[in-house]
């Protein structure tokens, strides 16, 4: 894939339905996590050509700016600025344009890619076009031993204190669409 994606994270999030009209407390995270599994469900090793940005004041407590997820850039917008803010930054800054394609529902978004000559897609239509399309292969299993010997105690501690919480949201999320 030579096309690099920024992704409005709550358009999507509504677009696809993640978002109950009760969400609850942790509705909000459980949506972004689901979101997020799904785009590395189909992306697979070519996340790393995806950005997905969130506002920064519904973000998890405690969140940094800029994280990754299996490969995916998430970004909250900080320092008073909006999503749409740090998109359209993104879509300026962007060196090869031509290659971008911007997924966001929102009208200024589509048009700030247009003039730079970038691919604006509407929600709805991103979410056609990862129906129709096959998931990427997931990688091959990896032995207990193997994992075991490739991470140390520190890095299984720092993953188990960051997303350790979200044993518990998984049971309850449904990938489908």
């Amino acid at each position: 894939m030579n096309t690099a994606y920024l992704i409005d994270g709550y358009n999507l999030i509504h677009a696809m339905g993640l978002l109950p009209k009760k969400a609850g407390p942790r509705g909000l995270e459980k949506a972004r996590v689901a979101l997020l599994g799904t785009l590395h469900g189909f992306f697979g090793e070519k996340a790393t050509a995806v950005s997905v940005i969130f506002d920064a004041a519904k973000a998890p407590p405690g969140s940094k700016p800029e994280q990754d997820y299996h490969g995916l850039k998430v970004h909250f917008a900080t320092g008073g600025l909006l999503a749409d803010d740090v998109i359209e930054a993104m879509i300026q800054r962007e060196p090869v344009p031509k290659k971008l394609t911007v997924v966001s529902n929102d009208h200024r978004l589509q048009q700030a890619a247009r003039r730079r000559q970038a691919r604006a897609m509407s929600c709805e239509d991103f979410l056609d076009v990862l129906a129709t399309r096959r998931p990427a292969a997931p990688p091959p299993p990896v032995s207990s031993a193997e994992k075991n010997e490739s991470m140390t105690e520190e890095e299984k501690s720092r993953l188990l204190e960051e997303f350790g919480h979200l044993d518990k949201d998984l049971e309850d999320l449904d990938f489908r669409f």
